[in-house]
């Protein structure tokens, strides 16, 4: 119940993929978060996405299982969690599929409020669109969408995008209720692009209990960095390759834990292919495969602004899942993470080759005892800032406030 005693907002969420769907990363695994901690908190709400995976197709029966969604009122009180589940038809990682207007139109119908997580795809477009039509207000989480990098890349080399963006995305953005941000560097890009935008500043988050505490691997007279993600240019793993091949040093390794295709991926997969087994390549791994590449690091990296083009993530799932087990990061700036450092957490380099050298070679001298301080703050910070009922409740009060 609402402090006022009257009953809270029925609310629908809104996503491209989720979780179990494989390869779609970060936005996926948060929609899946979302919904098992407000499902765990007997929030009202509806989920409607597309089933639209790198494996096989979902069904709602699998998404419920993954999420351990309730698909009634179970006997602790649990809200029943209605799934719309729309057919993705070829372009998948964009969501597309006709089913996605009925679907998001039966959702949105039936709620009071819709929270709309991300930007510029096929569904999340259209919820933006049948919400404005319907009048439900309505929050969007934009998950990088409006990072300076990304706005002027696509404003310079993908002019119809650009005219995409101009015409739904960002009128969209400012009739929103809310625009969610996950860290202070993509709040300020967001306010720069929509003065007078309503931004609220939430960070992604994990339940700590998934990512346990990883005992130290056993030393070996080497460093085992760790990346997780997608090998696509926003990640900045080729250039990190290429300069951490350049300092590395006989014992040292690096296991890439992704998958990617294109000429991005393939290059990284070349470099793979000339280090003597010093590069791993793992492909998409599962959660299991996540904990089992973690164990065997030291750090987890996230080169995110490192290249060209000035294209970067705002936040990366990776550093929080790597922390939580007690892998301290060695980051970017101009992410989340810039006060990782001064937490003693983690390591921070400019985008630049020099000051990513210079980090690499912090990295790889570490001593034992240092490695270990740092991967105990990491935990600390996981715990105290990220947790996910505490996240999961900032946005779902951002989401229903009257």
């Amino acid at each position: 119940m609402m402090p006022d005693g009257q009953q809270e907002p029925r609310v629908c969420l809104v996503a491209t993929h989720t979780a179990p769907a494989l390869g779609w990363g970060g936005i996926a695994e948060n929609t899946a978060r979302l919904a098992r901690a407000w499902a765990a908190a007997g929030r009202p709400f509806a989920l409607c996405v597309s089933d639209g995976s790198e494996g096989p197709s979902l069904t709602a029966a699998a998404v419920a299982r993954h999420l351990g969604l309730p698909s009634g009122g179970g006997p602790g009180g649990e809200a029943e969690v209605p799934i719309h589940l729309y057919r993705a038809w070829g372009w998948k990682r964009w969501g597309f599929g006709p089913g996605a207007l009925p679907a998001l139109y039966r959702a949105c119908r039936d709620a009071e409020r819709v929270y709309v997580n991300g930007v510029a795809t096929w569904p999340t477009s259209l919820a933006v669109l049948v919400c404005r039509w319907l009048g439900r207000p309505y929050a969007v989480a934009v998950h990088g969408g409006l990072m300076p990098g990304h706005v002027d890349h696509i404003r310079r080399r993908k002019p119809l995008k650009w005219l995409f963006y101009r015409l739904i995305t960002l009128p969209g953005l400012r009739a929103a209720r809310a625009v969610h941000a996950t860290a202070a560097v993509e709040a300020d890009g967001v306010r720069a692009l929509l003065p007078g935008a309503r931004v609220v500043d939430i960070p992604n988050a994990l339940d700590p209990a998934d990512w346990p505490p990883l005992p130290p691997r056993t030393p070996d007279g080497g460093r085992v960095l760790c990346y997780i993600g997608r090998l696509s240019p926003e990640k900045g793993i080729l250039p990190f390759l290429r300069l951490w091949l350049e300092e590395r040093g006989p014992r040292d390794r690096l296991i890439v834990a992704g998958s990617g295709g294109g000429e991005y991926g393939a290059a990284v997969e070349r470099l793979a292919a000339d280090a003597d087994g010093a590069v791993e390549l793992c492909g998409y791994v599962d959660h299991a495969g996540l904990l089992d590449a973690l164990a065997r690091s030291d750090l987890v990296v996230l080169p995110s602004g490192l290249g060209e083009g000035g294209v970067r993530e705002n936040f990366g799932y990776a550093v929080i899942e790597g922390m939580a087990t007690g892998r301290p990061a060695l980051v970017n700036r101009g992410m989340a993470w810039d006060g990782l450092e001064a937490e003693g957490a983690g390591l921070l380099f400019d985008p630049d080759p020099q000051s990513a050298r210079a980090a690499i070679r912090r990295a790889l001298a570490l001593a034992p005892d240092e490695l270990a301080a740092m991967a105990a703050a990491a935990r600390r910070v996981v715990e105290r800032d990220y947790r996910l009922e505490v996240v999961a409740e900032r946005v779902w009060r951002m989401v229903t406030e009257r």
